[in-house]
């Protein structure tokens, strides 16, 4: 049997970390591109809205999310502003494009789309992380949602990124979002190269601005919260309730396989395994008891379903029982897929596994089943599935 084939890192072109030029590194930190002109003349004019947030842990934790969310309100008093935090902590912009449709346009077109994943799109490119087909299926889903929606998109700061941009190499996270961006003419902050040239100028040391590689202090989500104000305050310079709204050009994909048409699917779709609800464990990260589950723990036990598309996936908890997933598509032999990882002696969290992907376009069966044997650190075989998806 087959083990992880899917899990090949994937063809990007040359993806080699980007050398920057002393001019690049000292260049604007904030680009505006094509502006963010719409959002604010509904503000002012209509006198509504809504915000969207879509990211990791960052973006989840109380910060620069829920600073931005007072500044807008203090800046619009009159407007009745709707705000929607869909991050997950631990989470990347793969998951975030299968969610997008459910989470972020689950109730309605928004108006203003905060985005942030350059972090956790750090990881080596594979199936579980394609970070420019995903950017490009999320701007793209936000564009056909709304094609009047302000995108502003925020690289934000880790260790790893300070230490690139210290030997002049753009963070390759950052150069695949950017050429998403680029092409869609999205307004970014690069909050990463801003922070190292504070931390280099000596206005603050590391420990001041965050408590480990990635996560601001209050401090650090200050800072963070100006750079927004800022770019904010640039974009918006003159306008009025007068401008009215104009949609903004949806170029041609630039990714052959970007995920568009990516989406969740209720796990009553498949048969097999047994539906607990309001499962609760001990030791849980990135998410809050209880949830409902589609779980099997035993060797052996088996779950079908069909799906219409081209890429296969689950949306699940993982923790110190995470077993072994044999995964067989449209009768073929199965592979296996081993969804224990390094987290995974340490707390229960959600993750995100594509399982299947680059088949032929159209309906496909799917069997899941638990395989004998599980990793030998894993106290068990369980898989605990929150939503299958497709694309």
């Amino acid at each position: 049997m087959k083990k992880n084939h899917t899990q090949e890192k994937l063809v990007y072109g040359d993806d080699a970390i980007v050398s920057l030029t002393p001019e690049a590194l000292a260049g604007p930190t904030t680009l505006l591109r094509g502006g963010l002109r719409n959002s604010v003349g509904k503000f002012l004019r209509e006198k509504t809205g809504r915000v969207a947030f879509l990211g990791g842990s960052i973006t989840q934790m109380p910060g620069w999310s829920n600073l931005t969310e007072a500044h807008l309100r203090e800046r619009f008093p009159e407007a009745q502003l709707e705000f929607v935090n869909a991050a997950i902590g631990g989470t990347n912009s793969t998951f975030g494009v299968f969610r997008f449709d459910e989470q972020v346009l689950g109730k309605g077109p928004v108006d203003l789309l905060f985005l942030e994943f350059a972090v956790n799109d750090a990881e080596a490119v594979k199936l579980d992380n394609q970070p420019m087909e995903a950017m490009e299926g999320i701007i793209r889903k936000a564009r056909q949602a709304n094609p009047a929606v302000d995108i502003l998109v925020l690289y934000l700061a880790d260790e790893g990124k300070v230490q690139a941009y210290r030997q002049q190499k753009e963070p390759a996270s950052i150069t695949f979002h950017d050429r998403i961006t680029a092409h869609y003419d999205i307004p970014v902050i690069n909050l990463a190269l801003e922070m190292t040239r504070r931390l280099d100028a000596g206005l603050f040391p590391w420990n001041d601005f965050s408590r480990d590689s990635c996560h601001p202090n209050p401090f650090g989500h200050e800072q963070y919260m100006g750079c927004i104000r800022d770019c904010l305050d640039a974009a918006w310079a003159g306008a009025s309730s007068a401008i009215p709204a104009k949609a903004y050009p949806l170029p041609s994909p630039l990714c052959r396989d970007h995920l568009t048409r990516a989406s969740l699917m209720p796990v009553s779709v498949a048969q097999g395994w047994r539906l607990v609800q309001g499962w609760v464990t001990e030791k849980v990260c990135n998410y809050d008891n209880p949830v409902d589950v589609l779980t099997a723990e035993s060797p052996g036990e088996t779950v079908t379903l069909s799906f219409d598309g081209s890429v296969f996936a689950i949306s699940a908890i993982a923790g110190m029982d995470a077993g072994v997933l044999e995964v067989s598509i449209d009768g073929k032999p199965a592979t296996e897929y081993d969804m224990f990882d390094p987290y995974c002696p340490m707390f229960h969290r959600p993750v995100f596994h594509v399982l299947a992907h680059s088949l032929p376009v159209g309906k496909h069966t799917v069997q899941l089943r638990i395989a004998e044997r599980h990793n030998e650190q894993s106290t068990g075989h369980a898989a605990r599935i929150l939503h299958f998806a497709k694309a």
